[in-house]
């Protein structure tokens, strides 16, 4: 993989909570019955904007939930600047891609466990790359944790199928939220 960009990236004062570490968000919460944090990108090709796609990876055979969809994302560190920034390395890290702008999150954040039983709740968020990345063949996955990519439309996504290619989800929730992302497009 390239050299880790510095991440540079305006973000919508709709999740302007989110530009704190993950230790400052969990002291301003701390009734929040999780301490883990996740994120995940949801990123748009709109470039045929009557049919936009979004960007979902297929985890690695040799990886947790082998061979299921989601959009790019994963674990906040307790190193990352602030949960944005968490996303923005995630999305690099996984497909290569930087972050140009976080919009709004799509959809409610949500909870699961790892298999040590510890608390995780997800945070979803729509993301613009930058531009001169804004093309789909830009993606460069990590073979470690993705084997492959597809751009799916909506109609693709709620038919489980690209092409050949099934969508089996890594869980509801993120099929779910994959399909807000299309919803809050067209509302705009």
């Amino acid at each position: 993989m390239a050299v880790r960009p510095v991440f540079s990236f305006d973000h919508h004062p709709f999740v302007t909570e989110f530009a704190v570490s993950k230790r400052s968000y969990l002291t301003a919460h701390p009734d929040a019955p999780f301490k883990y944090i996740a994120t995940s990108m949801l990123v748009l090709d709109t470039t045929i904007a009557s049919n936009p796609r979004v960007l979902l990876l297929q985890r690695a055979a040799s990886d947790q939930d082998p061979n299921k969809w989601e959009p790019p994302g994963g674990a906040c560190d307790d190193d990352d600047e602030s949960i944005l920034h968490a996303a923005a390395r995630e999305l690099w890290e996984e497909a290569g891609l930087q972050a140009a702008r976080i919009d709004k999150p799509v959809g409610d954040p949500y909870f699961f466990s790892l298999s040590d039983q510890r608390k995780v709740c997800q945070f979803n968020f729509a993301v613009h790359i930058k531009n001169d990345e804004g093309t789909p063949s830009a993606v460069r996955l990590n073979p470690e944790e993705h084997q492959r990519f597809v751009w799916a439309t909506e109609d693709e996504v709620k038919a489980r199928k690209v092409g050949g290619i099934e969508l089996d989800f890594t869980r509801d929730e993120v099929e779910r939220t994959v399909l807000l992302v299309f919803k809050d497009f067209s509302e705009k």
